[in-house]
């Protein structure tokens, strides 16, 4: 475990339903994969075709887009222009962090509020999509809309925490949300490398002692 995660208060609150979130997408894609997989071979070998595979795909890509934004942005994984960043002064690198995060924010409530506007012209309209299988588009674009809102809850908490951080330590602001160091990185593939060790070695425990 980092040491950004066991101080950072506002990722022991956001991180659980975050990850939660884009481990349940995570296997949701790999579901859909796998019916693409088999349509492929049912084409190819007995000329058979599963309907909406290709359909279900793209509603669950734009599903995992917004899902994904809400953890890249916990996870500081956002694009940002490190070799400008890492050669300013702390003070103006905590500031630009703290717009960083607000135009995010505006940003993230505007497609949230978007999407959710979608969700109900959907609904009022009943739309359906223009395939063979008519999917009403209020349900994939439900999914779609909760990942934008995940994002912008996320990104709308980040904001108002370098808000607080401003007046209480700026230095934290750079230390929890600003671009991640390379000791940081490697303290979390080595902190991975052992969880793994320990996972074997208890595995290796067991059947010894089995």
């Amino acid at each position: 475990m980092t040491t950004r995660m066991k101080l950072n208060p506002l990722e022991r609150w956001l991180g659980p339903p975050v990850r939660l979130a884009s481990l349940l997408a995570g296997y949701a894609v790999l579901a859909v994969t796998l019916v693409i997989g088999l349509e492929i071979l049912l084409r190819r070998g007995f000329g058979v075709s599963l309907q909406g595979a290709d359909e279900y795909g793209g509603y669950m890509l734009a599903a995992l887009t917004a899902i994904g934004a809400a953890y890249t942005l916990l996870e500081r994984g956002h694009t940002r222009i490190e070799i400008i960043m890492e050669r300013m002064p702390p003070p103006m690198r905590a500031g630009l962090n703290l717009i960083s995060a607000f135009m995010m924010s505006a940003i993230a409530i505007f497609l949230a509020w978007r999407s959710v506007l979608a969700v109900q012209e959907s609904i009022e309209y009943r739309s359906l999509s223009g395939t063979p299988l008519m999917t009403p588009l209020w349900m994939p674009q439900s999914v779609w809309a909760g990942g934008m809102v995940l994002f912008a809850v996320v990104a709308t908490c980040i904001a108002l925490h370098c808000l607080r951080l401003l007046i209480s330590d700026w230095r934290a602001i750079n230390r929890w949300y600003g671009i991640k160091t390379l000791s940081e990185e490697i303290e979390e593939v080595s902190a991975s490398i052992d969880v793994d060790a320990g996972s074997l070695e208890e595995s290796v425990g067991k059947e010894r002692s089995s």
